[in-house]
Formats: structure tokens, sequence, C-alpha cells
């Protein structure tokens, strides 16, 4: 598996596979709210038949490639690495085995990556809708996919709020030196000028600029995630009314929805 290109193999009759390097724990927000929020199966949670590093880690201590100051948090290594899938009404994937290398390459000795490969048979068999493990579970899945999402717009909370005190801090520092240079400007225009006011001048202006990008660079990341956690807060009201009501949308509905009142909007 190329752990830096994702293959993405989907028939829109049969199912769709999800094969590469996220880079994240399992249990790390993004990899939640990627598998919550697109109900994909982990390959790895699902196998009847797993061979390969314990817990099926594959970044692992004894690979001569990774930092294993890294890896201190993790003595027996962690699972960065994933195949998810996800199958349509009428068809039921399984995974039949998955298997990982162990630190070495099988034909040689010296490991081709950093990263263990990953290699999964899948099943894939027409069944009647109520047979299908994913449609099963999607009975069961908007309670997980609301906590993921609080979680995630928690977090973006957080991220606004950093933001937003970069914004003041660099409002200051721009009003500090805008009024440090109007007074360095009045003592050149008055001939006391020397060396050392010239180059508080060059300073102020500089701290001016520096101030002035890093306003402006925060400014946008503060309108990104305030769209994000609106998007997210809108998502979240539209499925606490599902739950109410008592039907069970998919979140890819909910974001067609969303994106629908948009465009009529517009």
């Amino acid at each position: 598996m190329d752990r830096h290109h994702p293959s993405v193999d989907s028939n829109p009759t049969i199912c769709a596979t999800l094969a590469f390097c996220l880079n994240l724990h399992p249990k790390d927000l993004g990899c939640r709210l990627l598998k919550e929020w697109t109900g994909l199966q982990d390959a790895y949670l699902e196998t009847q038949d797993f061979q390969g590093c314990e817990e099926g880690c594959t970044m692992v201590p004894h690979n001569c490639y990774v930092n294993q100051q890294e890896l201190q948090p993790f003595p027996f290594g962690i699972r960065i690495d994933y195949v998810l899938y996800k199958a349509v009404s009428g068809v039921c994937v399984s995974c039949k085995t998955l298997k990982t290398t162990t630190g070495h390459d099988p034909l040689g000795g010296t490991p081709l990556s950093d990263h263990e490969a990953l290699m999964a048979t899948l099943c894939v068999r027409h069944s009647p809708p109520q047979d299908s493990p994913s449609l099963a579970r999607e009975t069961a899945e908007m309670p997980p996919l609301v906590t993921v999402l609080k979680e995630a717009s928690m977090e973006l909370g957080l991220g606004l709020a950093q933001a937003h005190w970069w914004l003041a801090f660099a409002s200051c520092v721009v009003g500090g030196g805008l009024l440090f240079l109007v007074l360095l400007c009045a003592l050149v225009a008055g001939g006391d000028s020397g060396q050392v006011a010239l180059l508080l001048l060059g300073l102020s202006v500089g701290m001016v600029l520096g101030a002035g990008a890093v306003y402006l660079f925060h400014m946008q990341e503060a309108k990104g995630l305030w769209k994000t956690q609106a998007e997210l807060q809108h998502v979240l009201g539209r499925a606490w009314d599902a739950q109410d009501m008592g039907s069970r949308p998919r979140p890819a509905q909910l974001l067609r929805q969303q994106l629908d009142n948009r465009a009529v909007e517009q």
C-alpha cells in the first residue's frame, strides 16, 4: 500500500474501499470523525482472521527506519495505516483476512518503509438489506456521530479562541508600533535624528509589518474555523431534530441538505 497516495476503488452498485496512511491513532478525533461521518468500517476491527503485529500496529519499534523517540508513548507501536470499506444497500462486505508485515521485508530482511504493509481480503456478496452489517450499524450510527461532532465542535471552539487571542495580540502590537513610529517620525522631523533613531525607525516599521502579517493570517484562520464550526453546529441541530422525530438520516444526507439550502439562498 502506498502511504503517500490514498487509493479509492468505488462502484456505485457494490461498495467503496479506502486504503491509506492517516497518521492518526484510532482513538484520535480525526480518525473517529472520518469513520463516523462516512460510515466506513475498519478492516482491522471487522476481520475474521488477522495476522501481523500486535494490536494491528503499522509503525513498530523494531523497524530500522522508525524514529524510536516518536514511539516512546507507544512501546509496542502504533496503528496509523488503515483499510476502510463500506457497502451499499443489498450488498454485504466483510473482511476475510488482514495481514501486516512485522518490521522486515518478507522476501528479504530490510524493510521497504517505516510503515508496515497492509494486505486485506474483502468478501463481497449480495444479501437482503437487513442482513448487511453496515446497515444494521446505521440504526445506531447517529449517537456516536453526534458525540464525535460535539467533540470536534469543541476543538474548533478552542482553536477559534486561540485565533482571536492572536488577533488581539497582533492588533495591540500594530497599534503600539504605529504610535512608536509616529513618535520617531516626529523626532526625526525635529532634527534630533541620529543613528539610533533611524535604527529604531526601521525596527518599528518591521514590527508593524510583521504584526500586520500575523493579524491577516489569523484573521483568515478565524474565518475558516468559524465557518467550519457553524456547519458542524448546523448538522448537529439537524441530527438532534432527526433523533427527536425518530428518523436516522445519514451524514451525507445532512450535508447535502445544507448545501442545497445554501444554493437556494444564493
